[in-house]
């Protein structure tokens, strides 16, 4: 069997076996001068014939007692190859045990193998110094045999377990060192498995351009150098990276081919459970029971380290799919497991489910802020930035989405439709099926389309709409709307008036009545109230938006600038203006222009574009012609940039509004340095 042509064929059981000494395992001379196999060379005749599970049974059976020193050493260190390969990690450290006992019997080569082999299996069970220190015996002895190789494989090792840890970045860089030394080496067929190792570490800290461009060169790299091993990992990876971008065409088209790739053996087991956790995630839009059963098949068959993702993936299915109970059991069992196993992006994870899951918002805040910090501490910014995004939608109205929301989740360059099985999905498919739009103008939309004027019937019900938009989900006594509705009528027929004009309302916002889990109008004897879990309004949305986008103005946020464009871009006009005279719509009117207002003076601070300043101040002005202090810093950032006869005309404007109101205008020298204000030069405006 040529192992160093495998080697460059890209089959890493075959570059460990060169490590553990297969180029120097002897034949048996008889007493005749003929040449038996030795146990090593048959041993690997059998690895050769039918691979792992041949050359695994060939172990279990042969008897070993009695081979001299040197043949029982080498069988030792294959052994433990084998086996690890095989996904025994026990029987391959006795194997170990036997090489370690009789290595001072052994000459030099041997010796120095045995280290190669016990360097290898420290660096797969993360012991990293025992790794290092047989690595460096390994190369006292031998300097010129395998060095190179040795150097790829251990740091390959390493860059895995890394993973396992959730140390990501110190992952990718380990990956990255692996695929340099494999260019340098001329060990061009393992380059790949180095690349896809590189693509795993960096999608897990959102670097997710990155991850698909070393994705996509490890299969540029298979295609050119012919390699065949680790398909199944490659295409596994790949499908995730897919996943996390939310391409579910592409995911489901890698992780399909995946799964005919699998390799045989016990160590296959966790990459069969791995490709089904992603697959469940990636088909639950098309098909939820075919998600489940791959979920189903993923929590069942994965190993121990493999059981949180596993269990991440069945709770998202779950919750996708209305089962709150098991997405919350799943996510607690995967919560405890990652901090046992101290990884803090796993149980950022469920900890961001779980707040996706809880019923108190008290309680939700706080699991999504220790998410945020479980992201954080792995240095994934884009898992950061999306539970800040999940965290604002679930703190509107259920389903409303904030300014942070779209900003965010904008940012990430993923799409924002539902599809696959996170969190995204989860808040996008809790927006309400009915959306209201009462800023500059007022239009119902039912299942994203609008209502047609006809189908109301009554403008009565149209306005029983506005008033119940107005009370933001406060239940209003019937009197109230009685009142509102019919000045003067009789408690008697203003009632039955009440009682026709709710079921018109209702036909019209439902009429196939496909809301079946709860009443968009909620009604008893006394009161009546919109249920805004079902009601999109955009008034409340904006209030959303612009209450943080001026929270993260105060605080200094980066993201600020961005919030406050995308919350000022939302007010598209004033509340109710069809209604202006109707004191109903008064109180949130001036809310939401507040509201508008404050964006407008903070995106004033924040932005150097005097264009923007400008604009923004003359909204302010608009919005309230007498409101000074826009006037005042309208003429100082005109004067500012040497606009001197804009800024003349604006402090007329100014002086000539506050004296309607009895205000005495402040003096143009009191607005800027009189030696370059021509306006204060000019004097008080006639």
């Amino acid at each position: 069997m040529n192992l160093s042509g495998c080697t460059a064929a890209g089959d890493r059981v075959a570059a460990e076996l060169l490590l553990a000494g297969a180029e120097h395992v002897p034949g048996r001379q008889t007493a005749y001068g003929d040449e038996l196999p030795s146990a090593p060379q048959a041993a690997l005749a059998a690895y050769g014939t039918g691979g792992l599970a041949e050359a695994v049974a060939f172990l279990d059976a042969a008897r070993h007692d009695g081979l001299p020193s040197r043949e029982r050493v080498l069988l030792a260190c294959l052994a433990s190859v084998w086996h690890r390969a095989w996904g025994d990690l026990a029987h391959s450290a006795t194997w170990l045990g036997r090489a370690l006992a009789g290595v001072a019997e052994v000459d030099t080569p041997i010796q120095a193998a045995c280290h190669r082999a016990m360097a290898l299996h420290a660096c797969h069970a993360g012991d990293d110094t025992l790794g290092e220190e047989h690595a460096r015996l390994a190369r006292e002895l031998a300097p010129e045999d395998h060095t190179g190789l040795l150097e790829v494989m251990t740091t390959l090792r390493r860059a895995r377990q890394t993973i396992r840890r959730e140390r990501f970045a110190e992952a990718a860089g380990e990956a990255e060192r692996a695929a340099a030394l494999c260019r340098r080496g001329g060990f061009a067929g393992l380059e790949p498995f180095a690349l896809s190792v590189a693509a795993e570490a960096k999608a897990r800290v959102g670097r997710l351009d990155d991850a698909l461009m070393d994705a996509v060169r490890a299969a540029r790299l298979r295609d050119t150098a012919d390699v065949s091993h680790d398909e199944a990992y490659a295409q596994l990876v790949l499908g995730a990276v897919h996943r996390r971008r939310r391409d579910m065409v592409q995911a489901r088209a890698a992780l399909e081919a995946a799964a005919k790739q699998l390799p045989a053996g016990p160590a296959a087991v966790a990459l069969d459970a791995a490709i089904h956790a992603e697959l469940a995630r990636v088909i639950v839009a098309d098909d939820p029971a075919l998600a489940k059963e791959h979920a189903q098949r993923a929590v069942t068959g994965a190993p121990g380290h493999g059981r949180a993702a596993a269990l991440l993936s069945r709770a998202w299915v779950s919750l996708i799919c209305g089962d709150a109970a098991t997405a919350l059991a799943d996510g607690e069992e995967a919560r405890i497991i990652a901090v046992r196993d101290e990884q803090p992006a796993t149980g950022a994870e469920a900890l961001e489910l779980l707040g996706l899951v809880a019923v108190d918002p008290r309680v939700a805040a706080a699991l999504f802020q220790k998410s945020r910090q479980g992201y954080g501490a792995v240095g994934d910014w884009p898992g950061e930035a999306r539970v800040r995004a999940v965290a604002a939608a679930v703190r509107g109205a259920t389903g409303g989405r904030s300014a942070r929301w779209e900003v965010e989740t904008l940012r990430q360059g993923v799409s924002l439709a539902p599809g696959v099985a996170d969190a995204l999905t989860v808040v996008a498919r809790r927006t309400p099926p009915i959306t209201v739009l009462c800023l500059g103008g007022f239009r119902v939309l039912r299942a994203g389309s609008g209502i047609a004027p006809n189908e109301w019937q009554s403008k009565k019900a149209r306005d029983l709409l506005k008033i119940l938009v107005s009370a933001r989900g406060r239940p209003v006594p019937r009197a109230r709307l009685m009142e509102l509705l019919w000045p003067g009528q009789s408690p008697a027929a203003g009632g039955s008036r009440l009682s026709v004009q709710l079921s018109t309302l209702r036909r019209v916002l439902d009429p196939d009545r496909r809301i079946r889990h709860a009443n968009v109008i909620e009604a008893d004897r006394s009161a009546v109230g919109l249920n805004l879990d079902l009601v999109n309004v955009d008034v409340e949305r904006f209030l959303i938006a612009a209450s943080d986008a001026c929270a993260a103005h105060r605080h200094g946020d980066p993201a600020a600038a961005e919030l406050l464009a995308a919350a000022g871009a939302m007010y598209v006009g004033e509340f109710m203006p069809d209604d202006p005279y109707a004191d109903w719509t008064q109180e949130l009117r001036d809310e939401a222009q507040a509201a508008y207002v404050s964006v407008l003076r903070a995106r004033v601070v924040r932005s150097s574009d005097v264009d923007e300043q400008v604009a923004c101040l003359l909204r302010i002005l608009r919005c309230d012609s007498y409101d000074e202090e826009a006037h005042v810093e309208l003429v100082r950032v005109l004067q500012r940039v040497g606009r001197h006869g804009e800024a003349r005309r604006r402090y007329r404007s100014y002086a000539r509004c506050m004296q309607e109101i009895g205000v005495a205008p402040a003096a143009p020298h009191e607005l800027s340095d009189p030696v370059h204000d021509p306006v204060s030069r000019g004097g008080h405006p006639r």
